[in-house]
């Protein structure tokens, strides 16, 4: 989720068509803009641009896969599944 906002130890985040105030604790410094990490209201760590793009592709394989698409590997690039 990305950081639109911080207050105090808590920050409102947005991603994927959510917003949610999550705790901060866990990490040192944040400011708007960052991207982060979250389990059950907790930022768990800060991402880069790079996990970003890899992380939401990734769930956009798996929604696709939920909705029936077979052919998966544009989501999952370089990925090589073992035989």
């Amino acid at each position: 989720m990305q950081v639109s906002e911080v207050d105090g130890a808590f920050a409102w985040c947005e991603g994927r068509g959510r917003r949610e105030r999550l705790n901060m604790l866990w990490l040192e410094s944040i400011e708007a803009g960052d991207w982060v990490y979250a389990v059950t209201g907790q930022a768990r760590e800060k991402l880069s641009a790079q996990q970003v793009i890899e992380i939401n592709l990734a769930l956009d394989g798996v929604e696709a896969a939920l909705l029936g698409a077979t052919d998966l590997d544009v989501y999952f690039p370089g990925f090589i599944p073992q035989k």
